[in-house]
């Protein structure tokens, strides 16, 4: 595969779970961690762009997971 470019909140959000593998992190951790001003809404929003820049299958994530009334996780192979 060639070079994913995220934005700077694509790489904060996707850092802020890779600190934390296998473990639920909610959406107001992650607004916390990686996104200060956003809500959780944009929350939501970024994770849906940046499953379609890194999932084969963004409907069906492979590595970047809903865990429906928590948040979301990062499963490593």
């Amino acid at each position: 595969g060639g070079v994913i470019r995220l934005t700077e909140a694509e790489t904060a959000l996707l850092a802020a779970l890779a600190r934390r593998p296998g473990e639920v992190l909610s959406r107001e951790d992650l607004r916390a961690e990686a996104t200060e001003a956003a809500s959780a809404r944009t929350v939501d929003v970024q994770m849906t762009r940046l499953r379609r820049k890194i999932e084969d299958d963004p409907k069906y994530p492979r590595f970047l997971r809903t865990v429906r009334g928590s948040g979301y996780v990062l499963m490593l192979d």
